[in-house]
């Protein structure tokens, strides 16, 4: 969905970052029948100007990003003026919950999870 649609005003809008093309599909899907606004993404290296075109409320990403790390990705973003207190929520199949709170994260799901708990700790990131 584009930031600028009508439709979208008021929804809070989330950029999904992951390398796998079914997993954005899946998660966008999702995440709009919950009332979200998304935006996939599967460069990492994209991601900087993603977030100047979308506007994003929070970023959702993957903890593997093929040969991308999803933590260097977060500590980009946490380096940037602009962006450092954007909420973030991690995810992986692995539980690095703690490296990935040490380097900034807002909130961590671990693979494979709920709607439900994924959504919880996206308002929980949110509410931070």
């Amino acid at each position: 969905m584009n930031a600028a649609d009508p439709d979208t005003a008021g929804q809070i809008k989330l950029l999904i970052v992951d390398d796998d093309p079914i997993t954005l599909q899946l998660l966008a899907l999702q995440l709009e029948m919950e009332g979200y606004a998304s935006t996939t993404l599967s460069e990492p290296n994209l991601v900087l100007d993603a977030i100047t075109q979308e506007s994003p409320t929070l970023i959702l990403v993957d903890y593997h990003l093929g040969t991308h790390d999803g933590l260097d990705l977060l500590q980009t973003i946490r380096n940037q003026e602009e962006t450092r207190y954007l909420p973030i929520v991690v995810m992986s199949a692995l539980d690095h919950r703690r490296e990935s709170e040490l380097a900034g994260a807002d909130g961590f799901v671990l693979k494979p999870f709920s709607l439900q708990d994924l959504v919880a700790t996206i308002q929980q990131a949110l509410e931070r």
